[in-house]
């Protein structure tokens, strides 16, 4: 940023010894603290890095563990919201996501995500034929021109063959999210540190706050909460009982099937609400390949046991996917809660949340194709960054990125 200036009382680096325990300890100045390592606080540690920002983020576990891995990888546009036939302010709010992150991997954004592997560069959407009704019109309309384009048949891609139905290509595509975090990361890894952060370790001061980790203290001028589940912790820890959360629960299901085909698509046939029937996307390959399913499925899951749950699933899947062999597949389940803003009646945020009071933000992204949307929105919030700041001290304790929960 151009308009930096310095800060006074947050550029030193100052030794000293705790007289309690007789060990080496400093105190470090950074203007942001970062409290979670998922795909927010990630994208947040290289946006403000590239703006400028001292920054250092920690995380308790490892980079996405809980809600980012066990997301579907999906950067979509939104349709998948508008399914009842009209367009929406869930389906809207996020129409230009796609186009955002394909400059972000052209490089041509504020983050740069050159060289990033897709699982998928295209997303499709399927029915059985004369199920969809009316949004066979309405996915023809002109407000929906090069969000979704029907395919003809000879156009399919290979998954669908033996499928009859119809098959539209989508604006959509799918991110390897491990691949994504240790690219944000990548040449940061010395500013995140493995530290859980609570009430042992975090106090508020006139110019900010301060954070103990391990022998180093960090002053800082902004806090930025990323926690997702962790969020409701922290903000009870710094009084802020005003900043309402809501949980948002949801049965993924894990399929590892025989046929070996890969499936990168949205099911509405027959679809009966504003939602996918089912939402699929593939992992691996071979004996290795798992179909992660959500959608409907996923939403109404919760109120099924796990073994109804799968169940469920078996005979979905033989129904809207019969052209591929089911025989011998195995099923799991995964649970997933996700930490949103209270919205009233725990119904599904539209847009990404960020709000600030005093030197506290909370952010919640909410969905994953979100997240440049909210870093420009953390952006406009601070303060312009220090300059002079010293190095960051050596640190024994970064954090590494998680693996797919299942």
């Amino acid at each position: 940023m151009n308009n930096q200036q310095s800060q006074p009382g947050v550029d030193l680096v100052q030794p000293g010894v705790d007289l309690e325990e007789g060990r080496q300890v400093s105190e470090v100045a950074a203007d942001i603290a970062i409290v979670g390592g998922g795909i927010a606080g990630c994208w947040l540690l290289r946006l403000l890095s590239n703006s400028g920002y001292r920054v250092i983020l920690f995380e308790q576990e490892e980079l996405g563990c809980d809600q980012t891995l066990a997301s579907q990888g999906m950067i979509h546009g939104g349709l998948k919201y508008a399914l009842g036939g009209t367009l929406n302010g869930s389906s809207e709010a996020i129409a230009g996501m796609p186009r955002r992150w394909r400059r972000c991997l052209a490089g041509d954004d504020d983050v740069d995500l050159q060289g990033l592997p897709l699982l998928a560069d295209t997303y499709h959407m399927f029915a059985q034929r004369s199920t969809l009704g009316r949004l066979t019109t309405f996915f023809a309309s002109k407000a929906l021109r090069g969000r979704v384009s029907r395919l003809d048949s000879e156009q399919w891609p290979s998954e669908f063959t033996g499928f009859n139905g119809v098959v539209y290509d989508l604006n959509d595509f799918v991110v390897d999210v491990p691949a994504l975090l240790s690219h944000l990361v990548s040449g940061l890894e010395h500013c995140t540190y493995r530290q859980r952060i609570d009430a042992n370790n975090l106090m508020a001061t006139p110019n900010g706050y301060q954070v103990k980790a391990g022998d180093t203290t960090y002053n800082v001028g902004t806090l930025v909460s990323c926690a997702g589940n962790g969020s409701r912790e922290l903000i009870n820890t710094l009084g802020l009982n005003d900043l309402q959360t809501q949980s948002r629960p949801l049965k993924q299901v894990v399929v590892r099937p025989k046929h070996g085909v890969k499936l990168n698509a949205h099911c509405v046939t027959g679809v009966t609400s504003n939602e996918p029937r089912l939402t699929i996307t593939s992992y691996g390959q071979g004996t290795d390949l798992v179909w992660y399913v959500g959608g409907l499925l996923a939403t109404t899951g919760v109120d099924r046991s796990d073994a109804e749950q799968i169940a469920f699933a078996r005979r979905e899947l033989a129904h809207c996917v019969p052209w591929l062999d089911w025989t011998g597949a195995d099923y799991s389940t995964l649970d997933v809660d996700r930490a949103e803003p209270y919205q009233g009646g725990g119904v599904r945020p539209d847009e990404a949340y960020v709000t600030k009071i005093g030197n506290f933000i909370q952010c919640f992204p909410t969905k994953l194709t979100l997240a440049p949307d909210l870093g420009d929105r953390v952006l406009s919030e601070l303060p312009p960054a220090s300059t002079n700041l010293p190095s960051l001290p050596p640190n024994q304790q970064t954090v590494d990125v998680g693996h797919f929960r299942w």
